[in-house]
């Protein structure tokens, strides 16, 4: 098509007539009718047109729209005509069923390519099919007795029009319900995760209102992407002990949505909110839990499972003691033997500490000099002695009282270690690793035996009957506890070229678990074989349960249980992201029957049967269960919480 470029032409143009009888029942009314001046074809070089219209094509060629009862629906048609034209003519949409109205517009893109606009009106809920005909006339193309070849043309219409609940489904909320648990005088907050499933021809607002006193007003959403929100709710600073319920209201709207004066159809989504107000202090007598054995290692015990093998019920957690961050500096990892906690301290000028801290009420019993300018590692805990390792001017393997904090025995080491990981205490003795895997007696203050194994990247060893592994440059090392000879090894055949090879390992079940790059390895220590891989995302160390590898994929944001012996997913979570403000989570624990999951923000128990969140707390860290049933979370600004997990 093309419409002459004069004065005229843009007058015809501009001009269009509409008319519409009629409302959304299906019923035959008058005729839609939009006007455009144009020009027939002309003669000379121009070619006939086609008399079956095929020089005129329309994109879509069909309309299949749906929508919820009480809305319109936005109608753009595209025109394309394979000729030119000189002499005038007129163009004419028809729709007689009524179900568009009478607001119908023609833009020009080209010389041949035109848009046509329209609008379908409010229908009774059901299906309705009507055409839009298109008629190209010399005369009125109202009554188009002079058509062109080929008019008029035909588009079939069917507009789907659904009840009003089922806009419900427009949108989804994740948690579906907001259940928090605060500490009397300290806000809590979380993430409400907002999906939007339908899309829209015209801009809407979204807001999150509501809460009533429970929830504190001025909801802030951050949009991650399209269709996807993240609320950011805090609970109301002044709530008492107790339970407090209310509603927040997801709101869509077209106009402003703090006003919403014109909801979108389904708005508002209502999303029940409880928040239940502890007390913050809870010191309640501490006992022996049957089966659990003391967090004596960093990941728990020797094996680095991070396993506490007995289950919780967490509506039954309580925070036993919270401490705030202080100048002292943050605290590592700890471990917890015999009713205390050691963790190695370190602040700003250089300074570590090692420090004792009563399990039962959170004080500090005792803090010993690492020394000025040195670094430490996570200790480890053995036959009432604390050892870790310290790096500074001199590299040394440190003994310490874990009733006095006396330093009692010191065994120096003028080798080096990239991976400068703590010490694994097995057996009643202590294995490390300087560019050779060493074991140490602390009971006599002897080296027994040095491997004769040389590789900067080693990790401290996992060690499990007479055996301690080790993985460093794309190869697991097998030792023989004895004396520290190589039983066997095993080769990464995927070979991560320049990625640092000091990672630690986890044992379980025969089998072997490193994360290696954004892989996650398994390796069969009974045929000495690399059994699996599985490629992804992985995030922090493993954990390993009762024939399950726990681990964090797609960049920290959800869980995946994998089959110990075969790698293959058994489950995978929801996404952990709406109870952190910042991703990704990277530490965990488990018991028999959650997983701990810890982020930069919040600490989180999903269930191991509905692999669901159950329990949630605000502040990440590093993860530890003592024998006597308490979690403990220190974050690394230096504040310490414990919770009773029964």
């Amino acid at each position: 098509m093309h419409f002459v470029k004069s004065a005229t032409a843009a007058l015809l143009l501009g001009a269009f007539l509409a008319g519409c009888g009629g409302g959304g029942g299906g019923g035959a009314s008058a005729p839609v009718v939009a006007n455009a001046g144009g020009t027939t074809p002309g003669t000379g070089a121009t070619p006939p047109v086609a008399a079956d219209g095929s020089w005129l094509t329309f994109t879509p060629a069909a309309l299949s729209l749906k929508n919820y009862h009480g809305e319109t629906s936005n109608i753009v048609i595209g025109a394309k005509s394979s000729r030119t034209f000189d002499k005038p003519f007129n163009v004419a949409i028809i729709e007689s069923q009524g179900v568009v109205s009478t607001q119908v517009g023609i833009s020009k893109q080209s010389d041949l390519e035109y848009i046509f606009s329209l609008r379908t009106v409010p229908l009774a809920v059901g299906t309705h099919t009507t055409k839009l005909q298109v008629r190209l006339c010399e005369d009125d193309a109202a009554v188009c007795s002079k058509p062109l070849p080929g008019s008029p043309w035909s588009i079939p219409l069917t507009v789907e029009v659904a009840p009003v609940v089922q806009a419900q489904g427009r949108v989804t909320t994740m948690p579906t319900a907001v259940n928090l648990v605060a500490y009397e005088g300290e806000p809590v907050s979380m993430q409400l995760g907002v999906t939007v499933n339908s899309t829209f021809d015209v801009p809407v607002g979204i807001a999150v209102a509501g809460g009533a006193g429970v929830i504190a007003p001025n909801v802030t959403v951050f949009q991650d992407g399209r269709g996807q929100y993240r609320a950011q709710l805090v609970s109301a600073a002044s709530l008492p002990l107790g339970e407090h319920s209310s509603s927040l209201l997801v709101r869509l709207c077209y106009d402003d949505p703090r006003e919403c004066k014109n909801p979108v159809i389904g708005s508002p989504w209502t999303v029940p909110v409880k928040v239940t107000v502890k007390p913050g202090t809870n010191l309640t007598t501490l006992g022996a839990v049957p089966g659990l054995a003391a967090w004596s290692n960093y990941g728990g015990n020797a094996a680095h499972t991070a396993y506490a093998a007995a289950s919780f019920d967490p509506t039954r957690f309580t925070r036993r003691w919270s401490k705030p961050e202080t100048a002292l500096g943050s605290l590592g990892a700890p471990v917890i033997v015999n009713g205390k906690l050691f963790a190695v301290r370190g602040n700003r000028f250089g300074n570590s500490d090692l420090v004792a801290i009563d399990e039962a009420s959170g004080e500090i019993l005792w803090n010993t000099s690492i020394g000025t300018g040195v670094e430490a590692s996570t200790p480890a805990a053995v036959d009432g002695k604390v050892v870790l390792t310290a790096y500074g001017s001199m590299i040394r393997l440190s003994v310490f009282d874990q009733a006095s904090g006396q330093a009692l025995a010191i065994n120096l080491m003028n080798i080096y270690s990239e991976c400068q990981a703590g010490p694994t205490v097995a057996g009643g003795m202590v294995y490390n690793s300087f560019n050779r895997i060493s074991k140490f007696n602390p009971a006599t203050g002897l080296l027994e035996w040095s491997s004769p194994m040389k590789e900067s990247s080693l990790c401290a060893p996992v060690v499990d009957g007479s055996l301690a592994y080790t993985f460093a440059s794309n190869q697991l090392y097998a030792l023989n506890t004895a004396d520290g000879s190589v039983a066997f090894t095993i080769a990464d055949q995927g070979n991560v070229a320049g990625f640092p090879g000091g990672v630690p390992l986890v044992l379980g079940d025969g089998m072997g678990f490193v994360v290696h790059g954004k892989r996650l390895l398994g390796f069969d220590l009974r045929t000495r074989s690399r059994a699996w891989l599985a490629e992804g995302t992985p995030v922090g160390q493993p954990v390993f349960a009762n024939g399950i590898v726990y681990t964090l994929a797609n960049d920290g944001e959800e869980v995946e249980a994998r089959a110990a012996a075969t790698g293959v997913v058994q489950w995978k979570s929801a996404g952990l992201s709406n109870w952190s403000a910042r991703t990704p989570y990277a530490r965990m624990a488990v018991t028999s029957n959650l997983l701990f999951v810890s982020g930069p923000t919040a600490t989180v128990a999903v269930d191991l049967a509905s692999h669901q969140v159950v329990w949630n707390y605000p502040l990440g860290g590093e993860l530890a269960i003592s024998d006597r049933g308490v979690l403990y979370i220190f974050a690394a600004g230096g504040k310490q919480v414990a919770i009773n997990l029964r």
